[in-house]
């Protein structure tokens, strides 16, 4: 679905297929799309194959999904799963619309980020590079937590062998 899904999340985007439904105005099938306008760059959105025409049934991703919900296309788990997973997806499209700032340099939507160097960086992938970092984080906690648990057990190991 985007290339700005994290690698934890990747497979959860990619997995998300929304059901098309029929448009609740002309009853025509809904179809998705993706933006490409500077100011919403890999938006996705739904809308009726009749819309500007006789239609104007238009939603972003996430009002789509609410659309779902609130027609009972989506119930449950599933609802749950793809508020979730559009929300995440809304989260990161904005950040990577923030104008970033890298040794001076400004950039904002697809222009490429320079450094003083000389190195070149697309924002997609210092999007990529911030998010491997939080994940980063995030396997060094765990493996903290594991270490300190794996303590924990050999000192009640030894106690007991006292």
């Amino acid at each position: 679905m985007s290339a700005a899904c994290s690698s934890v999340s990747a497979i959860r985007c990619r997995a998300m297929a929304l059901p098309l439904a029929r448009c609740p105005i002309c009853k025509v099938k809904v179809r998705m799309y993706v933006s490409t306008t500077e100011k919403h760059d890999r938006w996705v959105f739904y809308k009726c194959e009749k819309h500007g025409v006789t239609c104007d049934f238009w939603r972003w991703e996430l009002e789509y999904v609410e659309f779902l919900v609130d027609k009972h296309y989506l119930n449950g788990d599933p609802a749950v799963d793809a508020i979730g997973v559009v929300e995440e997806h809304r989260e990161e499209l904005l950040k990577a619309q923030e104008p970033f700032y890298m040794n001076g340099s400004v950039s904002s939507g697809k222009k490429v980020l320079k450094s003083d160097s000389g190195n070149l960086m697309s924002r997609q992938q210092a999007v990529a590079l911030m998010m491997l970092g939080k994940e980063l984080a995030m396997l060094m906690k765990m493996l903290v937590a594991v270490v300190v648990l794996l303590g924990l057990a050999a000192l009640v190991l030894i106690m007991l062998k006292k």
